[in-house]
Protein backbone atom coordinates (compact mmCIF):
# COMPACT_ATOMS: atom_id res chain seq x y z
CA UNK A 1 0.00 0.00 0.00
CA UNK A 2 1.46 3.65 -0.85
CA UNK A 3 2.11 6.36 1.29
CA UNK A 4 -1.26 8.33 0.17
CA UNK A 5 -3.04 5.44 0.26
CA UNK A 6 -2.16 4.64 3.84
CA UNK A 7 -2.93 8.42 5.03
CA UNK A 8 -6.36 7.71 3.08
CA UNK A 9 -7.20 4.53 4.99
CA UNK A 10 -10.63 4.81 6.61
CA UNK A 11 -10.40 3.76 10.44
CA UNK A 12 -13.46 4.79 11.83
CA UNK A 13 -17.01 2.82 11.98
CA UNK A 14 -20.36 3.88 13.31
CA UNK A 15 -22.63 2.35 14.35
CA UNK A 16 -26.29 2.89 15.82
CA UNK A 17 -27.80 1.29 18.83
CA UNK A 18 -30.70 3.77 19.91
CA UNK A 19 -30.48 5.84 21.96
CA UNK A 20 -27.00 5.72 21.33
CA UNK A 21 -24.77 5.78 18.19
CA UNK A 22 -21.12 4.61 18.42
CA UNK A 23 -18.03 5.21 17.24
CA UNK A 24 -15.09 2.75 16.81
CA UNK A 25 -11.13 3.51 15.83
CA UNK A 26 -10.62 0.58 14.40
CA UNK A 27 -6.97 0.32 13.20
CA UNK A 28 -5.98 -2.23 15.80
CA UNK A 29 -2.54 -3.39 13.26
CA UNK A 30 -1.55 -0.23 14.79
CA UNK A 31 -2.91 -0.28 17.94
CA UNK A 32 -5.69 2.12 16.83
CA UNK A 33 -3.35 4.77 16.12
CA UNK A 34 -4.82 7.74 14.35
CA UNK A 35 -3.35 9.61 11.59
CA UNK A 36 -4.23 13.39 11.00
CA UNK A 37 -7.11 11.91 7.86
CA UNK A 38 -8.72 9.71 11.13
CA UNK A 39 -9.29 13.11 13.17
CA UNK A 40 -11.18 13.73 9.83
CA UNK A 41 -13.66 10.77 10.03
CA UNK A 42 -13.89 10.72 13.62
CA UNK A 43 -15.23 14.76 13.15
CA UNK A 44 -17.73 13.33 10.45
CA UNK A 45 -18.64 10.68 12.21
CA UNK A 46 -19.88 13.39 15.19
CA UNK A 47 -21.60 15.21 12.31
CA UNK A 48 -23.85 12.60 11.32
CA UNK A 49 -24.76 11.33 14.62
CA UNK A 50 -25.65 14.83 15.43
CA UNK A 51 -28.08 14.83 12.57
CA UNK A 52 -29.71 11.16 13.83
CA UNK A 53 -32.67 12.81 16.14
CA UNK A 54 -32.98 9.33 17.73
CA UNK A 55 -29.40 8.95 18.95
CA UNK A 56 -29.37 10.50 22.60
CA UNK A 57 -25.74 9.76 23.51
CA UNK A 58 -22.24 9.44 21.11
CA UNK A 59 -20.03 6.24 22.80
CA UNK A 60 -16.46 6.64 21.61
CA UNK A 61 -14.16 3.32 22.06
CA UNK A 62 -11.54 1.31 20.16
CA UNK A 63 -11.43 -1.90 17.89
CA UNK A 64 -10.06 -4.92 19.93
CA UNK A 65 -7.87 -4.27 23.34
CA UNK A 66 -6.68 -0.97 22.55
CA UNK A 67 -8.58 2.48 22.95
CA UNK A 68 -5.95 4.12 20.87
CA UNK A 69 -2.01 4.82 20.86
CA UNK A 70 -3.20 8.10 19.94
CA UNK A 71 -0.70 9.99 17.02
CA UNK A 72 0.48 7.38 14.41
CA UNK A 73 3.61 7.84 15.35
CA UNK A 74 4.56 5.56 11.89
CA UNK A 75 3.58 8.03 9.77
CA UNK A 76 4.87 11.25 11.39
CA UNK A 77 8.22 9.65 11.19
CA UNK A 78 7.90 8.91 7.73
CA UNK A 79 6.96 12.83 7.39
CA UNK A 80 9.76 13.78 8.98
CA UNK A 81 12.24 11.62 7.20
CA UNK A 82 11.04 13.17 4.08
CA UNK A 83 11.22 16.63 5.84
CA UNK A 84 7.22 17.48 5.36
CA UNK A 85 7.07 19.57 8.00
CA UNK A 86 2.98 20.87 6.77
CA UNK A 87 1.95 17.30 7.11
CA UNK A 88 3.54 16.44 10.24
CA UNK A 89 2.03 19.45 11.99
CA UNK A 90 -0.92 19.20 9.94
CA UNK A 91 -2.76 16.31 12.27
CA UNK A 92 -1.99 18.86 15.04
CA UNK A 93 -4.62 21.20 14.25
CA UNK A 94 -6.72 18.70 13.47
CA UNK A 95 -6.71 16.91 16.70
CA UNK A 96 -7.51 21.03 18.26
CA UNK A 97 -10.74 21.38 15.78
CA UNK A 98 -11.45 17.91 16.80
CA UNK A 99 -11.40 18.25 20.73
CA UNK A 100 -13.33 22.00 20.29
CA UNK A 101 -16.18 20.16 18.24
CA UNK A 102 -16.52 17.33 21.02
CA UNK A 103 -16.85 20.22 23.34
CA UNK A 104 -19.22 22.04 21.95
CA UNK A 105 -21.09 18.61 20.60
CA UNK A 106 -24.46 19.42 21.58
CA UNK A 107 -25.54 15.64 22.85
CA UNK A 108 -23.29 14.22 25.33
CA UNK A 109 -19.85 12.21 24.41
CA UNK A 110 -19.14 8.58 26.50
CA UNK A 111 -15.63 7.39 26.10
CA UNK A 112 -15.50 3.79 26.81
CA UNK A 113 -11.93 2.96 27.75
CA UNK A 114 -11.69 -1.00 26.25
CA UNK A 115 -8.37 -0.41 26.49
CA UNK A 116 -5.08 1.67 27.08
CA UNK A 117 -5.65 5.47 25.89
CA UNK A 118 -2.11 6.64 24.99
CA UNK A 119 -0.66 10.31 23.94
CA UNK A 120 -3.39 12.89 21.79
CA UNK A 121 -6.09 9.67 22.28
CA UNK A 122 -5.57 10.74 25.94
CA UNK A 123 -7.07 14.25 24.93
CA UNK A 124 -10.11 12.53 23.09
CA UNK A 125 -11.15 10.42 26.11
CA UNK A 126 -10.51 13.96 27.88
CA UNK A 127 -12.49 16.29 25.58
CA UNK A 128 -15.47 13.29 26.61
CA UNK A 129 -18.27 14.30 28.71
CA UNK A 130 -17.80 10.52 30.65
CA UNK A 131 -15.16 7.82 31.13
CA UNK A 132 -16.24 4.73 31.63
CA UNK A 133 -13.45 2.33 31.48
CA UNK A 134 -12.32 -1.15 31.66
CA UNK A 135 -10.29 -2.98 34.14
CA UNK A 136 -7.32 -2.78 31.87
CA UNK A 137 -7.79 0.26 30.70
CA UNK A 138 -5.05 3.09 31.32
CA UNK A 139 -4.55 6.83 30.24
CA UNK A 140 -0.81 7.93 29.98
CA UNK A 141 1.44 10.83 28.19
CA UNK A 142 4.57 8.41 27.21
CA UNK A 143 6.19 11.70 25.36
CA UNK A 144 8.54 12.71 27.58
CA UNK A 145 9.64 9.23 26.18
CA UNK A 146 9.47 9.81 22.70
CA UNK A 147 11.07 13.26 22.43
CA UNK A 148 8.12 14.77 22.10
CA UNK A 149 5.22 16.80 23.79
CA UNK A 150 1.86 15.72 25.42
CA UNK A 151 0.42 19.32 23.98
CA UNK A 152 -3.46 18.97 23.54
CA UNK A 153 -3.49 16.30 25.99
CA UNK A 154 -2.03 18.57 28.61
CA UNK A 155 -4.16 20.91 28.34
CA UNK A 156 -7.22 19.04 28.93
CA UNK A 157 -5.65 17.63 31.62
CA UNK A 158 -4.59 19.89 33.43
CA UNK A 159 -8.48 21.21 33.55
CA UNK A 160 -9.65 17.84 34.41
CA UNK A 161 -7.32 17.07 37.36
CA UNK A 162 -5.30 20.27 37.31
CA UNK A 163 -1.69 21.06 37.03
CA UNK A 164 -0.24 18.75 39.80
CA UNK A 165 -1.32 15.52 38.70
CA UNK A 166 -0.32 16.80 34.99
CA UNK A 167 2.75 17.40 35.74
CA UNK A 168 3.28 14.15 37.34
CA UNK A 169 1.52 12.48 34.22
CA UNK A 170 3.16 14.72 31.40
CA UNK A 171 6.31 14.50 33.51
CA UNK A 172 7.45 10.59 34.01
CA UNK A 173 4.98 8.96 31.59
CA UNK A 174 3.73 6.99 33.68
CA UNK A 175 0.24 5.37 32.81
CA UNK A 176 -3.09 6.35 35.41
CA UNK A 177 -4.69 3.42 36.17
CA UNK A 178 -8.74 3.22 36.60
CA UNK A 179 -8.96 2.89 40.31
CA UNK A 180 -7.02 6.06 40.47
CA UNK A 181 -8.37 7.78 37.74
CA UNK A 182 -11.91 7.07 39.31
CA UNK A 183 -10.61 8.08 43.15
CA UNK A 184 -9.36 11.35 41.30
CA UNK A 185 -12.97 11.91 39.43
CA UNK A 186 -11.86 11.38 36.25
CA UNK A 187 -13.56 8.21 35.82
CA UNK A 188 -16.75 7.49 36.26
CA UNK A 189 -17.32 3.80 36.52
CA UNK A 190 -15.13 0.92 36.07
CA UNK A 191 -15.93 -2.80 34.60
CA UNK A 192 -14.70 -5.59 33.08
CA UNK A 193 -13.40 -5.13 29.27
CA UNK A 194 -16.25 -7.10 27.76
CA UNK A 195 -18.78 -5.57 29.70
CA UNK A 196 -17.28 -1.39 28.49
CA UNK A 197 -19.81 -0.95 25.56
CA UNK A 198 -22.77 -2.09 27.67
CA UNK A 199 -22.07 0.22 30.41
CA UNK A 200 -21.30 2.94 28.35
CA UNK A 201 -24.79 2.29 26.40
CA UNK A 202 -27.05 2.17 29.91
CA UNK A 203 -25.91 5.58 30.64
CA UNK A 204 -26.98 6.65 27.25
CA UNK A 205 -30.76 4.58 28.27
CA UNK A 206 -30.22 6.69 31.13
CA UNK A 207 -29.59 10.10 29.62
CA UNK A 208 -32.13 9.34 27.08
CA UNK A 209 -35.09 9.64 29.95
CA UNK A 210 -33.75 13.22 30.23
CA UNK A 211 -34.66 16.31 28.05
CA UNK A 212 -33.04 16.38 25.33
CA UNK A 213 -33.19 20.39 25.45
CA UNK A 214 -31.78 20.26 28.98
CA UNK A 215 -29.08 18.31 28.27
CA UNK A 216 -27.97 20.46 25.50
CA UNK A 217 -28.18 23.57 27.62
CA UNK A 218 -25.98 21.96 30.16
CA UNK A 219 -23.66 20.62 28.12
CA UNK A 220 -23.42 24.51 27.21
CA UNK A 221 -22.63 26.05 30.72
CA UNK A 222 -20.27 23.21 31.31
CA UNK A 223 -18.17 23.23 28.10
CA UNK A 224 -18.87 26.42 25.88
CA UNK A 225 -17.17 29.13 28.25
CA UNK A 226 -14.31 26.53 28.59
CA UNK A 227 -13.92 25.78 24.57
CA UNK A 228 -13.61 29.18 24.22
CA UNK A 229 -10.64 29.80 26.70
CA UNK A 230 -8.96 26.61 25.94
CA UNK A 231 -8.86 27.78 22.07
CA UNK A 232 -6.17 29.85 22.95
CA UNK A 233 -4.73 27.55 25.32
CA UNK A 234 -4.68 24.53 22.43
CA UNK A 235 -3.20 27.19 19.83
CA UNK A 236 -0.23 27.36 22.53
CA UNK A 237 -0.18 23.23 23.04
CA UNK A 238 -0.27 23.07 19.00
CA UNK A 239 2.55 25.28 18.48
CA UNK A 240 5.06 23.53 21.71
CA UNK A 241 3.85 20.12 19.77
CA UNK A 242 4.79 21.17 16.69
CA UNK A 243 8.16 22.58 17.70
CA UNK A 244 8.87 19.56 19.90
CA UNK A 245 8.83 17.35 16.86
CA UNK A 246 11.31 19.05 14.90
CA UNK A 247 13.89 18.66 17.77
CA UNK A 248 16.78 15.99 17.45
CA UNK A 249 14.95 14.11 20.34
CA UNK A 250 11.95 13.42 18.54
CA UNK A 251 14.03 11.96 15.85
CA UNK A 252 15.94 9.50 18.59
CA UNK A 253 12.89 8.99 20.49
CA UNK A 254 10.41 8.07 17.98
CA UNK A 255 12.92 5.72 15.76
CA UNK A 256 13.71 3.85 19.09
CA UNK A 257 10.08 3.16 19.60
CA UNK A 258 10.13 2.10 15.97
CA UNK A 259 12.71 -0.12 16.21
CA UNK A 260 11.77 -1.09 20.30
CA UNK A 261 14.35 0.14 21.44
CA UNK A 262 15.19 2.41 24.43
CA UNK A 263 16.15 5.98 23.38
CA UNK A 264 19.64 7.12 24.29
CA UNK A 265 18.79 10.85 24.08
CA UNK A 266 22.36 13.10 24.26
Amino acid sequence: MGESKLKMQSIVEVRKNVPSGTVVINHPEAANAIGGFGFIQLRQALDDLHQEKSVRAVILTGAGAVFSSGTDLRQLHGELQQHQVAASHQDINLLNELLLAMLRFPKPIIAALNGPASGSAVALALASDFIIASTEATLQLPEVHRGLAAGSSMTLMNFRLGAAVTAELAMTGVPLKPERATQLGLVHDVVEQDLVWARAHQLAVDIAKTSSQSIQMTKRILNESLADQLETQLQVAGAMTAAARSTSHARIGIDAFLKKQDPQFD
